[in-house]
């Protein structure tokens, strides 16, 4: 009779279940929803003028990452910086895949300055940036809560030292 996993082997399962899921996922995206879904009916952004500054979580905590989105095309050298925080993303990496597919390549690029942690709470209106991403680094949060503060001038947007 065998006994049961330990702590550690039950957690690195865990573990694998969820690389496997997202894995699932990200094929059924790719091959299955791709002929219907793939964004090909649908405008692409191709201004960095039409590129939000801001599209994080409504509340709660969530990864996020600073992007500078540049203009390769007929305004060349135009280049912002944009803030996206996705609660339904398990990496870093899954944000700013989200972007990508939702501008023109061929007309913009996108360059991840590194990430963190955005917690949100409407009750107080506060916005808290914290951590670092381990793929990317850590982000110049000062200028993640600049941003964040033009697009919500009623809150209180902050940085912490928290770390997770």
């Amino acid at each position: 009779m065998s006994s049961p996993p330990t702590h550690s082997a039950r957690s690195h399962l865990r573990r694998n279940s969820l690389e496997i899921l997202q894995y699932a996922k990200r094929l059924q995206e790719k091959y299955i929803l791709h002929p219907f879904w793939d964004g090909s009916s649908f405008d692409k952004i191709d201004e960095i003028s039409r590129v939000p500054d801001v599209d994080i979580v409504d509340a709660g905590c969530c990864k996020y990452l600073l992007i500078e989105v540049n203009n390769c095309g007929t305004a060349y050298g135009q280049s912002k910086l944009v803030v996206r925080g996705d609660a339904s993303c398990t990496y870093h990496a899954d944000i700013l895949e989200k972007l990508e597919k939702q501008i023109n390549t061929k007309e913009l690029v996108l360059n991840c300055k590194g990430g963190g942690r955005i917690q949100v709470d409407p009750a107080t209106r506060t916005i808290s940036v914290y951590g670092r991403s381990q793929e990317f680094g850590r982000a110049d949060h000062e200028k993640t809560v600049e941003i964040l503060r033009k697009s919500y001038p009623q809150w209180t947007v902050d940085l912490t030292d928290d770390e997770y």
